[in-house]
């Protein structure tokens, strides 16, 4: 695991799927993965220990970006991060 990299991960499985130092190619990778994954499958980016952004792909089809405890602390809603 490289430190500084965007990891996409599964976490359901927890596999690793790939890891890129561009977070616009982690987007599209982990995107793609929920895409191509079952429903509500999450697929997040973590980076350096902390997820950034998760997928998963609804029963209609769509690929939808899923909350994250972080999000709700970088917006006043939640403890500390």
């Amino acid at each position: 695991m490289t430190q500084g990299a965007y990891h996409i991960i599964s976490e359901t499985t927890e596999d690793r799927f790939d890891e890129t130092d561009s977070l616009d190619e982690a987007l599209r990778i982990a995107q793609g993965l929920a895409r191509e994954g079952q429903v509500n499958d999450p697929v997040s980016i973590e980076h350096n220990g902390r997820v950034l952004h998760q997928f998963v792909r609804t029963a209609n089809g769509v690929v939808d970006e899923v909350p994250s405890r972080l999000h709700e602390v970088l917006r006043g809603r939640g403890g500390d991060a």
